[in-house]
């Protein structure tokens, strides 16, 4: 009998190591995320290529947390033309845990002097939050959009369109990829040249809406994140409509 207790014992030792092993093996990175801390690099810039990337030398740099923008959108020249100043400029970048992205870009936090850029553009409306998960700098991040929306600056600068009383989200199902659209008003919404967009880039072009009735809208690709995106519709002037997120 003492010899089996022993036995059993032993296996749940066994087990127990084994257990560990594999739990700090699963969990090693976030333990390395989170006593990492990075060393801040001076580099030059030579080139901006939009508002949230700029090329030092041969390296190109996409800012942390940030979208700005694509090129033909409201308030990308206003982007580009913020960090345009910085050409020519010694700067200082900080990597996180993710050093490089898309497209071989280094991900990187942007400083110039005691200026934090990616904060400013977000201050100043030129860009919204963007894959703030785990960012050393999340806070921060989140503040400077904060202050851009209640104070409706850039970005988040609301529409005066008498279709904006009536305009509503009904429902976005991110698992079925659609979203549909309702206008409460007895006359038709022509919301020609406005669009609708998810947290990173994909567009819907939006058309008439008949009063008193809906419609749907179907993705025609993956768009909408089932763990959490952004909603944001805008008239035909870039003006903010409806912001959702979930």
């Amino acid at each position: 009998m003492f010899r089996k207790r022993l036995f059993a014992f032993g296996a749940i030792v066994v087990f127990l190591g084994v257990f560990a092993g594999f739990n700090n093996y699963f969990n090693r990175d976030d333990v390395s995320r989170a006593n990492t801390e990075y060393v801040k690099e001076s580099t030059l810039v030579t080139r901006v290529i939009d508002g949230d990337t700029i090329e030092c030398g041969e390296e190109t740099i996409r800012f942390l947390g940030i979208n700005t923008p694509e090129r033909g959108k409201y308030y990308y020249n206003e982007a580009k033309d913020f960090l345009k100043e910085e050409e020519g400029k010694n700067i200082e970048i900080l990597r996180d845990f993710d050093d490089v992205g898309f497209r071989g870009r280094k991900l990187r936090y942007v400083f110039e002097g005691d200026r934090f850029l990616n904060v400013e553009l977000l201050e100043k409306g030129l860009g919204t939050s963007y894959m703030l998960d785990g960012l050393k700098y999340s806070e921060k991040l989140e503040r400077a959009e904060d202050f851009a929306r209640d104070n409706e600056i850039g970005l988040w600068e609301k529409s005066s369109s008498e279709c904006v009383n009536y305009i509503k989200l009904v429902e976005l199902n991110a698992t079925k990829e659609y979203f549909i659209l309702k206008n409460n008003y007895d006359e038709d919404c022509n919301l020609n040249g406005w669009t609708v967009k998810d947290n990173a880039n994909h567009f819907f072009k939006l058309e008439e809406i008949a009063g008193n009735s809906e419609k749907r809208y179907d993705s025609k690709e993956n768009v909408w994140n089932d763990d959490g995106d952004r909603f944001f519709m805008r008239d035909g002037e870039g003006k903010l409509v409806i912001f959702y997120e979930y």
